[in-house]
């Protein structure tokens, strides 16, 4: 379980080193002389597996003095050439499960005797940024510092981080007792390689020198991270574009997987990021959420899946997400040691690695299975997408390339550090955006042709419209008659007919269908037809609308119709009847008529007429809702009272005012003035 990081190995000066006497028949201690150099702490180390025993508080084996002639050797000189398979850093040192104790985890000691010969300013250690897992470090008993939280019984384990602590004066003889108490999990032997204790050399050194030295550590992380934060940038900016455009159409689910692909990315790469970066997360804790990263793949073949259209397949869907769900079950149970409890026994750790990894090589199989089906769908886009799914899918097995192969699982290209599952989400990333750049281009080519063919058939439309609806204009020796007509679209759902006959007689049938738009305007030509075909035989208003009654019921489609009708001798008798449509006004007065059911509601309803006598000079003004709903800015209505007070104008200037006070619908006006010669 080796910790996320490199290390920048940079000896300013090395100094002579020497072999003094023995003292105190312990171990001899190495002289070094700083002056503003850095020391590698190199050579052999005493080694102690266990824990030692603690004396009032403070453990027996950090005390200067204490006897560890009976302590392993532990060879901790870099052999040459060694590079660290996970990171690429040269001056890897195996833990210790490879040098003679493959089955310890829990507690070991290190401990080595310096002698500094000349000490110029205050001393500081430098520990590794690489090691396994947690660490305090003693100098001449005296507590020092450590990476992780240390209690009692339980260990708070962390990331690893550069890290350097200041080390106590010598003592008069210049001698410095090094003691380092490690805890590695005992889930760590079954994640990586090579596992335990230290896998780089400690420096210990001039305070300025080894400061210098851990800002580069850290400028080096920077630039190990630069591919995490690159993809979170990235996804980032493209995750905003994905959410909207499901918003726009959330019946196609295809944008709302991209983003839950983008998002889960994001959040394993921002929980990476803060947990190798400070001590905000535990090692499990970070651990836990970078595992986040396990439905990544699974998101991503869902995206993929609605993209090319493969509904049919649904299987490959439903056993990649029963896969994920075992392969994080397996996952928990090798994390759980590193929490402070085992959901499994130790010795069966092994054993889930393998069913893991079987787990991850059948996921591979899917994605082989979804790409072989997506090129039967569009070759074009499948072979630009091939490239990072797969490399996807080869970065969930970095864990088992490092353990059994000892392939590293991230390169840096120009000083940036790259994982294969970095490169994967960056060429992801720009891929999603050529090929949907590349739709949205055709879907709205196709759109603006289907807009010209849609507006044209409007214009079409509206032209028949007109010369269906607005009838030829009447000379009449009784009757003055106005007629205006204001769609709120290219076509509308109004109607109105003003018809006579050879004596004189005027039939005015106004109306309005419920609704907008070509289905409204439809059944407007419907109406009409049937209203000339009806007028060829009779005027009777009340036998009118039952006829047009019968027409809409069953046949509307769910729209109704207000309708009004009225028949007008040239003696000034009018006949009126009304189905649900605003009376008319009569010399700026609405008439008192009654009202039925709107038209296509129910078969067996009635539209009684009403008989009034007009006077010379009387003048008739019919209307439609849209007159009185239209609306201002501050959603007051035109209302009944502005719509009597202007039915003494002209028709077009009632139009006019209502269509400027703010027009909702469509108006229509029809005005009648009756002069008995």
């Amino acid at each position: 379980m080796k910790k996320m990081g490199l290390v920048l190995l940079a000896v300013l000066s090395v100094s002579p080193l020497a072999i003094c006497q023995t003292i105190n028949s312990s171990p001899p201690a190495r002289v070094i002389t700083l002056g503003n150099s850095v020391i590698a702490l190199d050579g052999i180390w005493k080694f102690q597996p266990g824990d030692s025993p603690w004396v009032n508080g403070k453990p027996e084996w950090a005390q200067p003095g204490y006897d560890d002639s009976k302590w392993a050797a532990m060879d901790l000189t870099p052999k040459a050439g060694a590079v660290d398979v996970q990171f690429g850093t040269k001056g890897f040192l195996p833990g210790w499960t490879q040098k003679g104790f493959p089955n310890l985890s829990g507690y070991a000691w290190y401990r080595m005797r310096i002698r500094v010969a000349d000490a110029g300013e205050p001393l500081w250690l430098k520990m590794p940024i690489d090691f396994d897992d947690g660490y305090q470090v003693y100098a001449n008993g005296q507590y020092v510092g450590e990476c992780g939280g240390f209690a009692r019984n339980h260990v708070r384990l962390y990331f690893s981080h550069p890290l350097s602590f200041a080390l106590p004066t010598p003592g008069p003889d210049g001698v410095l007792e090094l003691a380092v108490r490690f805890y590695m999990s005992p889930a760590t032997r079954y994640f990586y390689p090579d596992v335990g204790g230290m896998h780089e050399v400690p420096m210990v050194g001039a305070a300025s020198t080894v400061q210098l030295l851990q800002a580069a550590d850290r400028v080096q992380v920077f630039r190990y991270q630069l591919g995490m934060f690159l993809t979170v940038l990235l996804f980032l900016l493209i995750a905003p574009m994905a959410l909207w455009a499901w918003l726009r159409n959330r019946q196609d689910r295809m944008y709302l997987w991209l983003f839950l692909a983008l998002g889960c990315t994001i959040s394993a790469n921002i929980a990476d990021l803060v947990a190798e970066s400070t001590f905000l997360l535990s090692y499990s804790t970070g651990l836990f959420l970078r595992d986040i990263s396990l439905l990544i793949l699974p998101l991503w073949l869902m995206f993929w899946w609605h993209w090319f259209h493969l509904q049919g397949t649904r299987w490959i869907i439903r056993a990649a997400w029963l896969l994920t769900a075992a392969r994080v079950v397996m996952v928990l149970c090798t994390l759980s040691p590193t929490m402070g409890f085992n959901l499994l026994p130790l010795h069966l750790l092994h054993g889930v690695n393998l069913v893991s990894l079987g787990l991850t090589i059948a996921i591979g199989a899917l994605v082989a299975a979804l790409l072989v089906e997506g090129i039967r769908r569009n070759r074009a886009e499948v072979l630009l997408a091939v490239v990072p799914i797969l490399l996807l899918e080869i970065s969930t097995f970095d864990d088992y390339l490092l353990a059994i192969f000892h392939q590293p699982a991230r390169f840096f290209v120009y000083g940036v550090g790259m994982r294969i599952e970095d490169l994967a989400d960056i060429l992801m990333g720009l891929v999603v955006g050529v090929v949907a750049l590349r739709r949205f281009v055709r879907t709205q080519v196709r759109q603006e042709v289907s807009r010209k063919a849609i507006a044209q058939d409007l214009e079409q439309a509206h032209e028949l419209q007109q010369k269906v609806l607005i009838p030829e204009a009447i000379a009449s020796k009784y009757f003055t008659i106005e007629a205006e007509y204001r769609p709120a679209q290219t076509v509308g759902g109004d109607f109105f007919q003003t018809l006579t006959r050879p004596d004189g007689t005027l039939l005015v049938v106004i109306g309005d269908v419920s609704g907008k738009g070509v289905s409204a305007a439809m059944l407007v030509a419907v109406l009409v037809g049937a209203i000339r075909s009806t007028a060829e035989q009779s005027f009777d208003p009340a036998g009118m609308l039952a006829m047009l009654n019968r027409r809409l019921i069953g046949r509307s489609g769910g729209h109704f119709a207000t309708c009004l009708a009225a028949e007008i001798k040239p003696d000034g008798t009018m006949q009126i009847a009304n189905a649900g449509h605003l009376p008319p006004y009569l010399n700026g007065k609405e008439m008192a008529i009654e009202g039925s059911l709107p038209l296509g509601i129910a078969s067996d309803a009635e539209y009684p007429a009403q008989t009034f006598t007009l006077q010379a000079g009387d003048r008739l003004t019919f209307m439609t809702d849209g007159v009185v709903e239209a609306t201002n800015e501050a959603k007051e209505l035109f209302g009944f009272d502005r719509a009597r007070d202007a039915s003494r104008e002209r028709a077009a200037a009632i139009a006019r005012q209502a269509q400027s006070f703010g027009q909702e619908d469509d108006i229509t006006v029809v005005g009648v003035a009756y002069s008995a010669t």
